[in-house]
């Protein structure tokens, strides 16, 4: 089908994604070498020679596959799982399963105990765990966990880098929380940049220098979020080279945060920059449509409310920069449900999205500047766009439209859908017929690449 192209991109971002409730092993065990052949816009089918895949798929996996489909797709779908190989008979089938140890699924963590001497408390209700995860952050994700089981030992220092409110404070706070675990006596700092250049300064005035550094250097962990806010500060950048050789030559895990590569971080010593790159540097970027819906349906549900569908999905189109974002349309939503006894609706979802964005764009006003731009590019206007027309110059720009807000909006497809009043499976193979064309005709990538540039930039 046209659109099995699409398909086949949403179920790598669906395994990828089930990697949050199994292990690597057992993810590329039950779903390496899957992938989809047929979609008839309700049932998504695999097919596949082992029969033993089949069945431990339909047995604790299919469920929560359609579950996340319907996520991504914004729209119920249904998983068949068509085994084309020689059945084995019940005894071969036993034998098989015996040399295999089951995957192991993700525990909830104990409860945790105290912290002692980190400086402020660490919140304790941020766990990897609860860390939803997404292409966005998978990486990021997968490093501090790396850290946490192995401290100073592959990646260190460990820099983390992505714009505000997307979760780099949360995934230090999980490596500690992971840590306290193992080991509860642990020496574990977390400190913003710019406290630390404040507390140089106060020990520099008190004439307690070596109080001062005997607490940063002597630590097992040294966490520094923001650690861009020390550059251009002549003396906290040389107090800070010191300390970080210090804590590295002795084998102790250096962990830093900011909003940009070290790299990109003007008026920051060269030596830092270079100290910076010797671990590992993992970037977050704002999170996905996906990501997105998972995470206000996990911020509603511990929030004891019900988010119909289709609000669920304006959320997340609407509010794409960070999380905070989402949590703080969650708080309004909760709180006028409960304290004025307002109905959770789209009239809601609105006033909490005007209010959240204030002057910043929403999508409807977005598609609206798509439907302009692909006019002065291509002389076809939204009327003839959103009809149905079919001469090839109309259905190619309406084809390249469906692809531009998607692209650039994430809007889910049946969404798209409506504004060109078609349904699902025909928004997506008019994406398939536009990435297919792309590769192939280089000056339309050229004319999509100027088509976002302007788009972003107005």
């Amino acid at each position: 089908m046209a659109y099995l192209d699409t398909i086949n991109r949403v179920w790598d971002t669906v395994r990828t994604s089930m990697g949050n409730i199994m292990n690597d092993t057992a993810v590329d065990l039950w779903f390496g070498g899957l992938s989809v052949t047929s979609f008839d816009g309700n049932t998504i089918v695999f097919d596949t020679d082992e029969e033993m895949k089949v069945n431990i798929i339909n047995e604790k996996y299919r469920s929560e596959i359609e579950r996340r489909f319907t996520e991504n797709l914004g729209f119920p779908v249904t998983v068949e799982m068509h085994f084309t190989g020689t059945p084995v008979s019940g005894a071969s089938m036993a034998r098989a399963l015996r040399g295999i140890t089951p995957p192991e699924e993700k525990k909830p963590e104990q409860e945790k105990t105290g912290i002692g001497s980190t400086i402020p408390p660490f919140n304790f209700d941020y766990t990897f765990d609860n860390f939803i995860v997404g292409s966005s952050n998978k990486f990021a994700h997968a490093a501090c966990v790396a850290v946490a089981d192995r401290p100073a030992m592959d990646f260190n220092p460990l820099f983390i880098y992505g714009p505000s409110g997307i979760g780099k404070t949360h995934l230090l706070y999980a490596i500690t929380n992971e840590m306290k675990k193992k080991k509860h006596d642990i020496s574990v700092i977390y400190i913003k940049g710019e406290d630390f250049t404040n507390q140089m300064i106060e020990s520099l005035s008190r004439q307690a220098m070596k109080e001062f550094r005997d607490r940063y250097r002597l630590c097992d962990i040294l966490m520094i979020d923001d650690i861009q806010f020390i550059a251009g500060k002549v003396a906290t950048q040389e107090e800070f080279f010191h300390t970080f050789n210090a804590l590295f030559e002795d084998s102790k895990q250096i962990i830093l945060t900011s909003d940009r590569p070290p790299r990109e971080i003007k008026t920051l010593e060269d030596r830092l920059k270079t100290r910076f790159e010797w671990g590992l540097i993992a970037d977050i970027q704002p999170p996905d449509l996906e990501l997105r819906v998972a995470i206000i349906k996990k911020k509603a549900d511990q929030a004891h409310i019900e988010i119909p569908e289709e609000v669920l999905y304006y959320l997340a189109e609407n509010l794409r920069s960070n999380i905070r974002q989402l949590e703080g349309a969650i708080r309004k939503m909760s709180a006028r449900h409960y304290i004025n006894g307002e109905e959770i609706g789209m009239d809601m979802a609105r006033s909490c999205i005007t209010e959240l964005l204030g002057g910043a764009e929403p999508v409807s006003t977005t598609v609206e500047k798509i439907f302009a731009a692909v006019y002065r590019k291509y002389g076809i206007k939204k009327e003839e766009l959103i009809g149905t027309k079919r001469n090839k110059e109309i259905a190619q720009a309406r084809h390249i439209t469906i692809y531009l807000i998607r692209d650039i909006t994430e809007m889910s497809f049946p969404n798209i859908g409506k504004i060109f009043d078609r349904d699902h499976t025909t928004v997506m193979a008019s994406i398939d017929a536009i990435n297919k064309k792309i590769n192939a005709t280089p000056s339309l990538r050229l004319d999509i690449d100027s088509i976002i540039k302007e788009i972003k930039e107005s």
